[in-house]
């Protein structure tokens, strides 16, 4: 990634609170805000594939 993409995500990060403080976080407070953000990525990932799934089934709906 190059400074100028890395300057670009910089305000979409922002939006959602990120990037996070990680200074003074502990090894064991940092291991669980990895668990966190990854149970929120399986989150995630659920949401856009239920809404795609959902999407599809009106694109063939209205194809018709």
């Amino acid at each position: 990634m190059t400074v100028e993409e890395d300057d670009l995500q910089k305000p979409l990060a922002a939006m959602f609170g990120l990037p996070r403080s990680l200074d003074g976080m502990s090894i064991e407070n940092l291991v669980d805000y990895r668990a966190a953000l990854e149970q929120e990525l399986v989150r995630v990932d659920a949401a856009m594939e239920h809404r795609n799934g959902v999407r599809a089934g009106a694109e063939a709906l209205f194809k018709n």
